[in-house]
């Protein structure tokens, strides 16, 4: 088995997942992958995957990697640039723990710890409201990489 990758910067090394997951070739994957992890090297493992199609080994490949390079010191990220791929992944509750994003540099931040920006942020206009305080009666939203994890959602409220 043959995995491309390929360092991104100093910090973060780059396996690209070409293939789908089976039965066949689950085992070979995962000890390649396991073989790039660095025991002193890259901060840093991205798995870019290249195929839509996610299956159930291939979620538990994914997580079975990510505790490896955790033993070993090393964040993970994982790079889902089709859509349906993600939905896959959002489904089964994985997008925070393998920190999905849909680009590489999505992945990148994501591997440091940094939350996706907010859609409304990102079409903020310069000088707009996007700096002002809180109104006085909104509690303080929490801060860091995963605060939002514990509460809960509803469609269409942020």
């Amino acid at each position: 088995m043959f995995l491309l990758s390929y360092h991104l910067d100093a910090a973060h090394l780059v396996v690209e997942l070409g293939e789908v997951v089976d039965l066949d070739n689950e085992a070979a994957i995962e000890r390649e992958i396991v073989r790039l992890l660095p025991c002193c090297g890259p901060r840093a493992i991205i798995v870019d995957i290249r195929t839509p199609l996610l299956t159930p080994r291939a979620l538990g490949l994914l997580l079975r990697v990510r505790g490896q390079a955790e033993e070993r010191g090393v964040s993970m990220a994982v790079v889902a640039g089709y859509d349906k791929a993600r939905e896959v992944l959002g489904a089964a509750g994985l997008h925070r723990v393998l920190r999905v994003a849909g680009t590489l540099p999505g992945a990148e931040l994501r591997s440091r710890g940094c939350r996706p920006e907010p859609e409304a942020s990102r079409n903020a206009k310069p000088g707009g409201r996007r700096g002002a305080p809180p109104s006085a009666g909104a509690p303080p939203r929490p801060l860091g990489p995963y605060a939002d994890t514990s509460r809960p959602r509803f469609p269409g409220e942020r």
